[in-house]
């Protein structure tokens, strides 16, 4: 082979090797394009998963809250409306647990059971259309199904907490199933919550069942509608500086400003630790933000914190507040506060204060429930003594004392209520809102108290 020819040779094979990198490159390159496409797509898949999981999580046990409140029901108007609720809620759980894929863990059972929720909330709200009371077989049905419901959210509870920990995913149970995992053996190669104590004993466990502050009540309303405060007069910024020293204390600089621009306009001041905000309408403290302490040592008691927050509200203008609900969480209490008026207690106008349980430091102040709602009031006189409106109470409480509320409708209005403190027959602690004037049921709401507090639902 003469030199040329080597040359051309030469060129050939070094062509040839670059080819076949470039090849190997470009298939590299799509082999990993690839791979990264399908890495999202496990990943979106993973993360719906994760979604009707947690949707399942929060239906559930809505809906063992509606089947308690079913239960404790001692009027037609209130128990149409709990079953609409159960109606709603058992379908959203059925929705969201259609979704996993965990067909071979046969929930037939699991699903009939949502079905006959929703079927027998039906039916109930249509026979409270005759005007009936909840019969005693109704009520006993309600306990029933609460311990189902009550089983099947702890179950799916479990399986949250073990993908929130990564423990499992959706993906890994699936595939275990797809390979026909034997159930004798699966409490060793599932999360718990597949196996005897969980999902699939739910499945065998349903028989026998009938053919559910933290802002303390009625808090979800406080931005709803536009503020009372708003037709008081302006403050300039000068003024709401000088409100908010006294907020956060005279000796704290606040050299910076906002305008805060919403249904509540505000002055926005801040400073090293703290921002703090006044309407500018009237110059009320709307609400105060501490920075939260590093280990908060237990000093003081609760009531020691209540008092400590009663006092700040009387120094910023907010008399004749009550207490009615707490949280205790990492050494930091949140009170829940209403307006007393004479014997009425405003559930409507609510302020929210955190204080620290080291040495009582104001942490938060939220008054925005108050600015918002509070007014000058005409309330009338109860057409009906606290006696007679217990008529309307289920015969599975036992009344424990009484007292008269203003409690917000869900017309973004307010009512007049007794307030009836009751314990259930299953041992819930129930409150039960009776108008004075007719007499109707206006609202129940479950109290669960234990030593962090007492929340509502």
């Amino acid at each position: 082979m003469n030199e040329s020819e080597k040359s051309s040779a030469g060129r050939a094979s070094r062509a040839l090797i670059f080819l076949l990198a470039g090849l190997t490159a470009a298939l590299a390159i799509w082999g990993g394009y690839h791979y990264w496409r399908s890495s999202q797509y496990r990943r979106v898949v993973e993360s719906g998963y994760r979604r009707a999981v947690q949707e399942a999580a929060v239906s559930l046990s809505n809906i063992s809250t509606d089947l308690v409140k079913g239960m404790y029901s001692g009027t037609p108007a209130q128990l149409s409306q709990v079953s609409a609720k159960l109606w709603k809620e058992a379908s959203g759980a059925k929705s969201a647990i259609s979704v996993l894929p965990l067909a071979q863990l046969h929930l037939d059972k699991t699903n009939q059971f949502l079905s006959q929720v929703g079927d027998y909330a039906m039916y109930l709200s249509r026979t409270s259309l005759s005007g009936e009371a909840p019969s005693f077989e109704e009520q006993e049905n309600f306990r029933k199904l609460r311990e189902y419901a009550e089983r099947l959210s702890d179950a799916i509870d479990e399986l949250d907490d073990e993908l929130e920990r990564g423990e499992i995913t959706v993906a890994e149970i699936q595939s275990l199933l797809e390979r026909g995992v034997d159930t004798d053996d699966i409490d060793e190669t599932l999360p718990t919550v597949v196996t005897d104590t969980s999902l699939d004993a739910m499945e065998g466990g349903f028989s026998g069942y009938p053919t559910l502050i933290y802002d303390g009540p009625f808090s979800d309303h406080i931005l709803s509608r536009q503020p009372n405060i708003n037709s008081s007069a302006l403050v300039d910024v000068d003024t709401a500086r000088s409100i908010a020293q006294r907020a956060v204390g005279n000796t704290t600089e606040l050299p910076y400003q906002r305008e805060e621009s919403s249904n509540l306009p505000c002055w926005v001041f801040y400073g090293a630790d703290c921002s703090v905000a006044i309407s500018k309408h009237g110059g009320r403290l709307c609400y105060l933000l501490r920075s939260k302490p590093d280990d908060i040592e237990e000093r003081i008691t609760a009531q020691d914190a209540v008092s400590a927050a009663r006092n700040y509200l009387n120094q910023q203008g907010y008399g004749n507040m009550k207490e009615s609900y707490y949280e205790i969480d990492d050494g930091i209490i949140t009170i829940n506060f209403a307006q007393s008026e004479g014997d009425v207690l405003c559930y409507t106008d609510l302020i929210k204060v955190a204080v620290s349980m080291e040495d009582g430091t104001i942490l938060s102040c939220d008054a925005r429930g108050w600015l918002v709602n509070h007014k000058e009031r005409n309330l009338p006189a109860p057409t009906l003594s606290a006696e007679d409106a217990a008529k309307a109470l289920s015969t599975q409480l036992t009344r424990q004392g009484s007292r008269l509320a203003l409690i917000p409708t869900l017309g973004e209005d307010e009512v007049l209520c007794w307030e009836f403190d009751c314990e259930g027959s299953a041992g819930d602690h129930v409150l039960v809102y009776v108008n004075t004037q007719n007499g109707n049921e206006e609202q129940i709401l479950l109290l669960i108290e234990d030593e962090d507090g007492t929340l509502t639902k």
